[in-house]
């Protein structure tokens, strides 16, 4: 026994001692903190943000990006890539690091940059909304379409992965206060990006455009998940947005089919 605890029972009463002595036991054997759920977050929402961009680049590189470096580059349909393609490449690229970046600055404390950046990403997705419509268009114009689909009736895939988007974003800005909902619908903005790439992956198109939307809301299932795991609840944003997204794929399977939606988009853009 030490000449401290000795000391102790020497000079204390026996009650004193006891409590002393368990408190000493409690401190010695008492675990170490658990980790905050700040910080589950911030490693959550950094992975997520990861995988996204991984997910995009293994998507595009049998096509695209291999290509870029063989000097073959195509689309998914076996065209050769225009100005416009090779700008929404890039666009859809920086918008997956910008995320990686936002969800690091917040990981890392810096929230003030993470904010004044903030204002760079809205400049990028309102470029992203317009390229990626144009680009859409383009295609349509030129039949740039997987084999079997109609043109003007196609064009509802990729307007519809913006209009999403648009929607998702819109409402991360509008709620850029309340980090709840902004992350969340940060994420949902993001997965509306991931049907275009998960459509490349090996034996995915065989199966129907359809395979990619359901792979795409794995993401944002994730999340449910995650949410309820270290909360108890899923928060409300993940219910209507994949709602949204469900019903938005309902929508353009829908348009694929409505000759009224190609003669309107062929006379509107054709």
């Amino acid at each position: 026994m030490s000449r401290w605890a000795w000391r102790l029972i020497v000079q204390r009463r026996p009650a004193s001692v006891l409590t002393s002595l368990a408190a000493m036991a409690t401190t010695a054997t008492s675990p170490r903190p658990l980790v905050s759920p700040a910080a589950r977050d911030r490693k959550f929402y950094t992975g997520m943000a990861i995988a996204m961009l991984f997910t995009a680049l293994v998507g595009f590189s049998r096509t695209y990006f291999l290509g870029l470096i063989s000097g073959h580059a195509t689309t998914i349909t076996g065209r050769v890539p225009n100005a416009t393609v090779h700008l929404h490449a890039l666009l859809f690229m920086s918008w997956l690091v910008f995320f990686i970046v936002q969800t690091n600055l917040v990981a890392t404390h810096r929230v003030k940059v993470h904010r004044k950046l903030g204002y760079f990403g809205v400049a990028l997705a309102a470029a992203m909304i317009v390229v990626g419509g144009r680009t859409a268009v383009e295609a349509a114009r030129l039949g740039a379409v997987p084999p079997g689909a109609k043109p003007w009736n196609f064009i509802a895939i990729p307007l519809g992965d913006i209009t999403t988007f648009a929607l998702f974003f819109l409402g991360a800005v509008l709620w850029r206060n309340d980090k709840d909902k902004h992350k969340r619908l940060m994420i949902l903005a993001s997965t509306c990006l991931m049907a275009a790439a998960l459509v490349r992956f090996p034996g995915v198109l065989a199966l129907g455009a359809l395979v990619s939307y359901g792979l795409m809301l794995v993401f944002p299932i994730a999340g449910a998940v995650y949410d309820r795991w270290s909360r108890g609840r899923v928060h409300p944003v993940y219910w209507w947005g994949l709602a949204l997204l469900v019903l938005g794929v309902a929508a353009r399977v829908a348009l694929l089919g409505s000759p009224t939606w190609a003669h309107a988009t062929q006379s509107l853009f054709g």
